[in-house]
């Protein structure tokens, strides 16, 4: 009766609830102020109420002033690009055109995609409403004329504005494609630049015409600093501004006291082995990171807030070095872990006196960090002249250049101390740094400076990337094989809670190898950003690598370029090595961990491998700017070709892929086909190889697998079984017989001992019994000699054992 009571109660206080907030829909409240004298709203008429739109009208989603608006944003950056810029403005003007243009280009294709169904929305209404009457037919009602002319003036619209979007569409693709181009053009033609020399007098004396300009502009800026500093430290902003200058303080000072708290966690909840040092130094990496760039952004909004006195050339330049301070935390992280006094912490293992001649190098090298970003504002957003900027470009890339041998240097003089382990790499690093370093030196003297400084800021990128890069696949492998895989403690909790043992043991190998893959993209990436290698132009190379970039189908030509060619040439290189490390990487972590035979694992190693080299080969053909377009006649030759004199080859390719896929034969399988006897050693596409008894091998098409005859005598899933029959009398005691070919087939030389030998009765006949034995000779054995042996043991145990063996008729010999 109370719980009756109680939800009586709630409910009346729910509808009581409801009702001040939301007025009932069934219910209109009496209005009872006077009647109003206003006019009322004439009737309309039943042919106004048919012709409504039906559905919401087209110039909400592309207006005329969005198109409009669309159209001269185009017409602007088309003539920003004709514009006359400096050298130093060049690249990034460009880069800030593109990316407005490509802005444009996928506002369109958006705008498209959204009112495109639109247009057969309004078809489909039109052919319901039939077409109109003829001079002779029956009139039709006035509603279904006026609607069906409704909908054929929303029909046009609709056409008219894919109309233009087609047309702003083409002008944003070209306008892209153009501004690619001349960037592209841009870059190689700064590379190849050549200046007057730093070391003649040609090169000072025009720095000397311009230097008043130039110290006008340096005077401004640094007019500019003082008044900021000034303004930042005057009356109730003083507080602000210090504030923030201790903000950043204890910021930096809780970096530099993490090492031990964290270390202390890894230790707590990672096993003992290499990736204690790995995620502690990863683990200090990030907060390095963190703590630098929040302390920069700390400070400097301390100092800027509100301060009338920051212009816009302070600011472009605070910006640019602050793009670099995270960097140069990071830098600073990893002189500290990967070169930690205690060598336990240490990610690779050197000599004490190695790591610490090699302690300053991440200081000087985060100094240098900080320069780049300050040269960046000098070369693109300073204003200054052409020749000032290439010899502040000129004078980093000297200092920073003797960076490049001074480690490989160090790794030297540490393997004449005595250790052997960096001998065999000192030199190749030590020659190949000297190289680069002689080069970028003699580039600049001779007046290339544009090149060697580009070529010391890509390195200086990589660096700082592929060491990153390269301690979170360190990371990822050593979590993968300590942590998560069924013996590790993660792993154990993993198969606690119902995952199969075995699927966690391949998860724990597969998911690093994805993430080492991610992580090479992420290389690429980088290394293709551009000569700047500005944060957020690598970020937006990144993303275009992922998202892939629309090309226009006009280009149908072939790209010949030097940077083509190279990357051409490269690209086997690199793929022919990328292939032979993940097939190295299946066969050594993967396939242990699966129950795969040894065709199974060949067959997915030749998919790779081919699938592998098909993609190489059209990145190669995309590289040349090779399209589908320009490959027709490719094709019509090929069709022609298969049509009359390729038909074998083709089949045999197909052949091929259907053994792979559906493996009737495999590795290690005993086949009798076209009157051979032997054992298959390989499956390739076209052929397969049959070792035969003699040593010798038979290649045989794979076509005559699929449209002939073949017998197999080994099972596919068992290779190197072998069975020997031996015939028995009745008298014969057949349990010991058994019981002794088991013992004698287990004791056998190279019989593997993982598979159980067994013995059973096949068969009863001429007053004999037919005993089968079942064995498996070891990998890497000829399975017809392990069976030899095993017989001529089988012969001396029954002889011992007094079993008697019966011949056939025959082959007995004959009586007297």
């Amino acid at each position: 009766m109370g719980l009756k009571l109680w939800r009586s109660v709630c409910c009346v206080w729910i509808a009581a609830f409801l009702g001040l907030f939301a007025p009932l829909p069934f219910y209109t409240a009496p209005s009872f102020a006077a009647p109003s004298t206003a006019p009322q709203p004439a009737p309309i008429a039943p042919t106004e109420q048919q012709t409504a739109p039906l559905i919401s009208d087209i110039s909400i989603i592309a207006s005329d002033e969005t198109l409009d608006k669309i159209g001269s944003e185009i017409h602007s950056v088309y003539q920003d690009s004709l514009k006359n810029y400096t050298k130093g403005e060049n690249a990034a003007v460009y880069a800030a055109l593109l990316k407005r243009a490509s802005t444009l280009s996928t506002r369109v294709d958006a705008l498209m995609s959204k009112i495109k169904p639109y247009e057969s929305v309004y078809q489909n209404f039109l052919d319901i409403l039939g077409k109109a009457p003829g001079k002779d037919d029956t009139a039709e009602p006035a509603s279904i004329t006026a609607q069906r002319k409704a909908l054929s003036a929303k029909q046009r619209d609709i056409s008219n504005r894919l109309t233009r979007l087609k047309l702003y569409q083409l002008e944003a693709q070209q306008l892209v494609d153009e501004l690619r181009q001349h960037g592209t053009a841009i870059q190689q033609a700064t590379l190849t630049q050549r200046f007057p020399t730093p070391v003649g007098f040609n090169f000072w004396s025009q720095i000397t015409s311009t230097s008043a300009d130039d110290k006008g502009r340096l005077n401004a800026l640094a007019q500019e600093t003082g008044a900021v500093l000034i303004q930042a430290f005057k009356g109730y902003h003083a507080l602000i501004s210090l504030g923030g200058l201790l903000l950043s303080a204890l910021l930096l000072f809780a970096y530099f006291r993490c090492h031990q708290p964290v270390r202390f966690l890894v230790a707590r909840f990672l096993p003992t082995g290499r990736v204690r040092p790995i995620a502690a130094t990863v683990i200090c990496a990030v907060l390095s990171v963190i703590a630098w760039a929040l302390a920069f952004y700390s400070a400097w909004g301390a100092l800027t807030l509100n301060n009338p006195a920051l212009g816009d050339d302070l600011d472009t330049l605070a910006t640019m070095v602050a793009a670099q301070v995270p960097l140069c935390g990071f830098v600073i992280e990893l002189g500290r872990s990967l070169l930690s006094r205690k060598a336990e912490w240490r990610v690779f293992n050197m000599p004490d006196s190695l790591a610490r001649n090699l302690r300053l190098f991440p200081t000087w090298f985060a100094v240098a960090l900080i320069i780049r970003g300050v040269l960046r504002y000098v070369d693109t957003k300073s204003g200054m002249s052409i020749l000032p900027v290439q010899l502040c470009d000129g004078l980093y890339t000297l200092a920073v250049s003797p960076l490049l041998f001074a480690i490989p240097r160090q790794l030297r003089l540490s393997a004449e101390e005595g250790d052997e382990k960096h001998a065999t790499v000192a030199p190749f690093l030590r020659t190949l740094a000297m190289t680069v370093a002689i080069v970028c030196w003699v580039a600049v003297f001779l007046g290339y400076i544009p090149f060697a400084y580009t070529v010391i800021s890509w390195i200086s990128v990589m660096a700082i990337t592929m060491t990153g890069l390269l301690l979170i696949a360190l990371l990822a492998t050593a979590l993968g094989s300590s942590v998560f895989p069924s013996h590790g403690p993660m792993g154990q909790r993993l198969v606690t809670l119902g995952l199969p043992m075995r699927l966690v043991d391949q998860a724990s190998v597969v998911i690093p190898g994805l993430i080492s893959v991610f992580l090479l993209v992420l290389a690429f990436s980088v290394a293709t950003a551009g000569a700047d290698f500005d944060p957020a132009q690598v970020g937006s190379r990144i993303l275009s690598v992922f998202r892939g970039q629309s090309t226009s189908a006009s280009q149908d030509s072939f790209n010949i370029s030097l940077d083509a060619i190279v990357l051409c040439a490269l690209l086997p290189i690199g793929g022919h090595y990328a292939i032979k490390f993940i097939k190295t990487w299946f066969l050594q972590r993967f396939f242990p961990t699966t129950r795969l035979d040894i065709g199974a694992q060949t067959s997915i190693l030749n998919i790779i491998t081919y699938s592998a080299w098909i993609l190489i080969g059209l990145s190669m053909a995309s590289a040349l700017g090779v399209t589908m377009k320009s490959m027709t006649w490719v094709v019509s030759a090929l069709s022609v070709g298969i049509g009359f004199g390729l038909q074998s080859i083709v089949q045999n390719f197909v052949s091929g892929i259907i053994l792979m896929a559906e493996r009737p034969v495999s590795i290690g399988d005993v086949v009798d086909i076209a009157g051979a006897h032997g054992e298959v050693a390989r499956i390739s596409v076209r052929s397969t190889n049959i070792k035969l008894a003699d040593g010798s091998t038979m290649i045989v098409p794979n076509s005559q697998f699929i449209t002939s005859a073949v017998r197999n005598a080994t099972r596919a899933e068992k290779p190197g079984v072998f069975t020997t029959v031996l015939q028995l009398p009745f008298s014969s005691d057949i349990p010991k017989a058994m019981q002794v070919m088991v013992e004698t087939l287990a004791a056998s030389k190279n019989v593997d001992p993982q598979l159980a030998p067994t013995a059973s009765i096949s068969a009863i006949t001429d007053g004999s019994a037919l005993l089968t034995g079942t064995a498996k000779a070891l990998t890497g054995f000829d399975t017809a000699k392990v069976r030899s042996q095993a017989l001529f043991d089988l012969w001396q145990a029954f002889q011992e054992h007094n079993i008697p063996i019966t011949v056939p008729n025959n082959l007995a010999p004959p009586t007297a």
